[in-house]
């Protein structure tokens, strides 16, 4: 397939992550950290216990070699103890132990030595139980000449804060704003669901918003040639898994340990079948680089959010209506291992490569 990359402009991202219980997170900074066209300027943790989260992004970005990076703590609360998978398999955060609950296996154990004073670049918003970084990310956006890209790769209490603060800062500052969340057939998705007054802020915030539902994310695994019917298949494309676990990059190294840290504490032990865990965030990564477009499908949407986090489309003039993009699908199947075997090849090799 060919590359449509003529020329990609450099952007700016503000990446806001609930990174911490499962690994999609970590492969969409992964990626992120591979590609010399973004320039993260901040990472903010979100989801329940931030304080626990900016140590668990403040180890992997050393480990990955880019503990120049800025984090910024975001909104702390208490996290669930449980999770609970859903009809689909995917793990949801579980307030009381039900009949097939696990642990949270936050990378509680994993992060826990680790000494912040120790990171080489700024951390916001750890002094106080109470405290956040938030109003240095204000200061970023409103103080950054080039346009950003802030990034979502989790629930939106954090952008929701902002706006409580600015309520005009994401469209006065002309902010692209990428993702993660919503479903367009399933019962429920959790991003959007834990906080939908803040969907849908978020969602009405700016004049550029690009929704990428949990649908296309289905397709991005990265398996081994096992799982194709010819097992001589030599086509690279489909053993993404293999090109990424052969990589000697320090980014690749350090999502293997982060794999198997996961697999020990009891969740993402398909590691062991030769596959990952679902890349949910590393499609909205994907697409907020502006790279390879000829991969996926946008189109414009006027939808309701509900409080099951679905995106059920409606007329313009329906109440609580709001106007966005979204990756409906992949353009092909092909366009699906096309992606999966570029985040394999650049995370291996620790640089996009196309």
């Amino acid at each position: 397939m060919a590359s449509t990359d003529v020329l990609i402009e450099k952007k700016t991202f503000i990446v806001d992550t609930d990174a911490g219980n499962f690994s999609d997170d970590f492969w969409a900074l992964a990626l992120q950290l591979c590609d010399p066209n973004i320039d993260i300027q901040i990472i903010v943790t979100s989801g329940y216990e931030t304080k626990l989260k900016t140590k668990v992004v403040a180890k992997f970005l050393t480990h990955c070699g880019r503990n120049d990076i800025s984090i910024a703590c975001g909104i702390h609360t208490e996290e669930c103890q449980y999770l609970l998978p859903d009809e689909d398999g995917l793990l949801q955060q579980q307030k009381m132990w039900l009949k097939g609950a696990i642990t949270n296996p936050v990378l509680r154990r994993w992060a826990q030595n680790y000494d912040l004073s120790s990171y080489k670049g700024k951390i916001f918003g750890m002094e106080g139980p109470n405290d956040n970084g938030l109003k240095h990310v204000e200061d970023i956006i409103n103080g950054t000449y080039e346009k950003i890209t802030y990034v979502i790769q989790g629930s939106s209490e954090n952008v929701g804060f902002l706006l409580d603060s600015d309520a005009d800062l994401f469209r006065r500052n002309k902010v692209r704003i990428v993702c993660m969340g919503g479903t367009l057939e399933k019962e429920h998705e959790y991003n959007f669901s834990l906080d939908t007054a803040n969907t849908r802020r978020m969602l009405a915030s700016s004049d550029d918003v690009t929704v990428v539902p949990i649908e296309p994310s289905f397709k991005a695994q990265l398996h081994g040639i096992e799982h194709y019917e010819e097992s001589d298949d030599c086509n690279p494309r489909h053993s993404s898994y293999s090109v990424y676990l052969n990589g000697d990059s320090q980014i690749s190294m350090a999502m293997a340990q982060l794999q198997l840290a996961l697999a020990n504490y009891g969740t993402h032990k398909e590691v062991v079948d030769g596959k990952t865990d679902i890349m949910f965030d590393s499609v909205a990564a994907f697409v907020a680089s502006g790279r390879r477009k000829d991969l996926y499908v946008i189109e414009s949407m006027d939808a309701i959010i509900d409080e099951k986090g679905r995106i059920v489309p409606s007329q313009p003039s329906c109440e609580g209506v709001l106007s966005f993009s979204v990756m409906t699908k992949w353009s092909s199947n092909e366009a699906a291992d096309e992606f999966k075997y570029l985040v394999a090849k650049t995370i291996a090799a620790g640089i996009y490569t196309d």
